[in-house]
This record gives structure tokens, C-alpha cells and sequence, in this order.
């Protein structure tokens, strides 16, 4: 991958990761303590700040809670005069994450925050929500819109509006998974992604559309189809996968969301000291290419925003691999690969939890890459 000196970078385009923690931090130091709250008998089973929340509610299962939106991949939506895979989106984005806790969706409302478009984009929303909630297998038994003509601002005047969801799911108490099963001598197992999904939308439209004037409907050879309808296809939802290995007793070790931060999302997991050595990952999509040349994009930049065409990483002990791959290529249309493993230890020169790319020798700890 190339780089250059006028690189484009996350931070530069307005998203900047360490005020993002710091607010974080600051926020969570409160909300934590919400956890003493709670009726008799009632605790989280996951520390807050995984992928979901799980609640004991004294029975054999969890309630799984996860919160998430779209982000400003509307925008480019609203520049192309496309809603039909934002539902598909914000589905995907929560039920994902429920996912990785070891749970299995159930139901999803939406809250929709508007100055006021009209009502064909609510059409579009709603038939693209049906959709992604067939995905997904699940109901969407209510949400709530709100008119916030002087907070929402969007592409077109006066037609903005923002995207959001909370899921719920189930799972059983000894399937609760924040990654704390995972072991050396594991293997990954990378499921494709559809492209960009639903990250890094405001380095990808200063890229595209700030510094390079690319208008959403230009034809790129690359792609074989528009700009905007690349960036627009829709966020895989991985429940089907995930229903079939459950059915076939497969369920992972742990699964990792490779959302914003990039791979560096496999730095969740609870295991200390641990490498994620990732040393036969697949070739990167044409759109990363594409954005990385575009925009003049570092090495360690694209890895730790963008998913570079993996949606989610599997855990997988050893003993189960071709069973899983079997069945992940039986029941999906999405293509698994075994990407990498689990070392023991924190890689080279640290300690604690890292992710290694050893052919494009990049390794990265916290919320960065650097060279090794």
C-alpha cells in the first residue's frame, strides 16, 4: 500500500480516537456505577465496554443489550438519493454486536431523529428495515421519531435526519462470551465483509468527496458500478452464520465485530497477554485500495479504521476448524478463510494483548499501528 505525505488520516477528517476515549472515560466513570442499581439478583456478566452488554435476570439465559447507528454514511446516502441499505445497516450494526457475546437477536427498535425529509425517504427506511430485519430473524415491535429541526443537519436542506437502534437477544448463561475461553494455538477465521460497511464514513467522504471532488454517481472501473453504490451496499448481518453453527454445536471461542478501530477490535477480548497473529489475511477489497490511493492513506491508518474486507473474526480451537468452515461455507453466502492464530504473549517489545501482521509488518497495540 502506498503513503504519502499528504496522507488523509481519521484525526485530520474530524474523528480523532483520543478525545474519543477521553470522553469515554469520563462519561463511564458514572455510568458505572448504575451497576449497583439494579433489582435483587440482577448484575451484568460482562464488564461494560464490550461489544454488548449481558444482564442476569436470574434464569438459565442473559438479556444481551446493545445500542449502535448508521453515522454518516447517510450523508453519502442522501447525496445519492439511496436509503434502501441503511435499515440493513443499522440492523447489522446491533445485532453484530450481539453476536460476540455469545447471543442470538431477538428484536431491534429504532430511533429516528429528523428536520424533515420527505415522506418517500421514510418509504425507503422502512422497507430497508423489513428487509434487514428478515436478515436478521428478528421484530422491530416499536421505536420513536423525533422532529429536531434545530440539532439535524443533512446533505440536502432541511431533508437530514440520523439513524439509530438498541437490540435485544438471549443467551444461555454458559455461552456468555467476552473472550475469556480464548487460548493459544487458536485459530482466526475471517468472514468476508460487503465492502466499507458502516465505519469510517467521515475519512471516507473527505477523501472522496472533500479532497478529491468525486461526484456519488461516477463510474469506477475498480468497483463496475458507481461510487455511491459502492460505498452504499449494505453491512453484512452475520446471524444466519451464526445460527447455523450454534445448531451444529460449533459456537466460537469468541467473535470480534471488526467495526471502527479496525482490527484493533480483537483487543477486546478478556484474554491478557495474548497476540492475534493474522499472517494469511485475504486480499484487500478494491474499495480500500481505492480510498487508500485516493486519500494518500498510511498502512497503519487503513488497518485501524477500516475493515479491509473482514466483517468478523472467529475464535475457533483447533479441533474445530474444518467443521466450522464446512458449515460457515455450506450456510453462507460470504466466504471464511482461516486468517491467522493465537500466540501466547504480547507480541514483540510489550506485554499485554496485540495484533500482528506479520507480511505487512504492522503490529498494534491500544487504539494504534506501528511498525514492527
Amino acid at each position: 500500500m502506498a503513503k504519502s505525505s499528504a496522507a488523509a488520516t481519521y484525526e485530520q477528517s474530524g474523528v480523532s480516537f483520543d478525545r474519543k476515549e477521553t470522553f469515554l472515560g469520563a462519561l463511564l466513570s458514572w455510568v458505572k456505577r448504575t451497576e449497583r442499581f439494579p433489582a435483587a439478583g440482577q448484575r451484568p456478566l460482562i464488564p461494560n465496554g464490550y461489544y454488548a452488554s449481558v444482564l442476569d435476570v436470574g434464569l438459565p439465559i442473559g438479556i444481551a443489550l446493545t445500542t449502535d447507528g448508521v453515522g454518516s454514511k447517510i450523508l453519502v446516502a442522501e447525496a445519492a438519493g439511496d436509503f434502501s441499505g441503511l435499515g440493513i445497516d443499522l440492523i447489522a450494526m446491533n445485532v453484530n454486536d450481539l453476536l460476540c457475546v455469545g447471543a442470538l437477536p431477538t428484536a431491534l427498535v429504532d430511533y429516528i431523529a429528523m428536520e424533515a425529509p420527505p415522506a418517500s425517504v421514510g418509504a425507503a427506511l422502512g422497507k430497508s428495515l423489513f428487509e434487514g430485519a428478515k436478515q436478521a430473524g428478528i421484530s422491530i415491535p416499536g421505536g420513536e421519531l423525533a422532529q429536531l429541526p434545530d440539532m439535524i443537519r443533512g446533505h440536502n436542506a432541511g431533508q437530514g435526519f440520523d439513524l439509530a437502534a438498541a437490540a435485544i437477544g438471549t443467551v444461555a448463561r454458559e455461552h456468555v462470551s467476552n473472550g475469556q475461553g480464548i487460548q493459544p494455538g487458536d485459530v482466526l477465521i475471517g468472514i468476508e465483509s460487503n465492502g466499507v460497511h458502516s465505519n469510517g464514513f467521515t475519512l471516507v467522504r473527505e477523501i472522496c468527496f472533500k479532497r478529491r471532488k468525486l461526484k456519488v454517481d461516477r463510474i469506477v472501473p475498480e468497483f463496475g458500478r458507481t461510487l455511491g453504490a459502492e460505498l452504499l451496499l449494505p453491512t453484512t448481518i452475520y446471524v444466519p452464520q451464526f445460527r447455523a453453527l450454534a445448531a451444529a454445536g460449533l459456537r466460537p471461542r469468541a467473535a470480534m465485530h471488526i467495526t471502527g478501530g479496525g482490527y484493533l477490535n480483537l483487543l477486546r477480548a478478556a484474554t491478557p497477554d495474548i497476540s492475534f497473529v493474522i499472517d494469511t489475511p485475504p486480499a484487500i477489497t478494491p474499495v480500500f485500495t481505492f480510498l487508500q490511493q485516493q486519500g494518500g492513506v498510511t498502512d497503519e491508518e487503513m488497518h485501524r479504521v477500516f475493515n479491509l474486507g473482514i466483517g468478523m473474526v472467529l475464535v475457533v480451537e483447533a479441533a474445530k476448524v474444518d467443521a466450522t468452515l464446512a458449515t460457515l461455507k455450506k450456510r453462507s453466502w460470504k466466504k471464511a478463510s482461516a486468517i491467522g492464530r493465537v500466540e501466547a504473549g504480547g507480541g514483540k517489545g510489550g506485554r499485554g494483548k496485540c495484533v500482528r501482521f506479520p507480511g505487512r509488518g504492522l503490529i498494534g497495540r491500544g487504539i494504534t499501528f506501528t511498525r514492527e
